[in-house]
């Protein structure tokens, strides 16, 4: 417990030195479209944070993002729950404004997609007794615009492209597909510094 409370702190410290690095964390409400199944729009609370780089290259940027996304597929009854860790180049769209209080940028990246099937809120097992927690690559692409009212709030309106790279025929059959996953949101950030 102790060693976790100093690295959050050195952590806090090291970010606070640098004005190029900011750490955010806040809801968001997003609405999901998952393409795999032709499944209408979904609204969801989710929690989500984010380290990112400013200015690596002049306009240029680099941001770590994570969250946790869930779908329901019926009723309730069945879930996937989608928890992404992505790598993201960003791009300042708008390099000529030099307002603090407006950003626009483009994002394009890789990550990690941890996902499971749920089934009444424990995971789904297969005929073959195998659970469906898996663990896959994929890219995603989006555009995010923040605006900052106040010095550490920041409200966020974003899109985003997901594609993961999740096909596995031996476990789920010859139907099984790639998730697509289409997220458009309204976010509340704290940042800091």
């Amino acid at each position: 417990m102790f060693s976790s409370f100093f690295s959050t702190m050195l952590l806090l410290n090291f970010i606070q030195a640098n004005e190029h690095i900011q750490f955010s964390l806040g809801p968001n409400y997003s609405s999901y479209q998952f393409f795999q199944d032709s499944s209408a729009a979904q609204g969801k609370w989710h929690w989500g944070g984010e380290i990112g780089i400013i200015n690596i290259i002049p306009n240029i940027g680099l941001k770590i993002r994570a969250a946790k996304l869930s779908y329901e597929i019926e009723q309730g009854a069945y879930t996937y729950e989608y928890t992404p860790l992505t790598l993201c180049t960003s791009f300042n769209l708008l390099p000529f404004l030099k307002i603090d209080w407006l950003t626009l940028s483009g994002e394009t990246g890789f990550g990690v997609y941890f996902w499971r099937g749920l089934y009444n809120s424990a995971i789904r097992l297969l005929s073959t007794s195998e659970k469906v927690d898996e663990k896959d690559l994929g890219f995603v692409a989006g555009a995010t615009l923040q605006l900052k009212p106040i010095k550490h709030i920041g409200i966020e309106f974003m899109t985003r492209y997901n594609y993961i790279a999740s096909a596995d025929i031996d476990k789920y059959g010859y139907s099984d597909k790639d998730e697509k996953i289409w997220e458009n949101g309204l976010g509340l950030k704290i940042i800091v510094p």
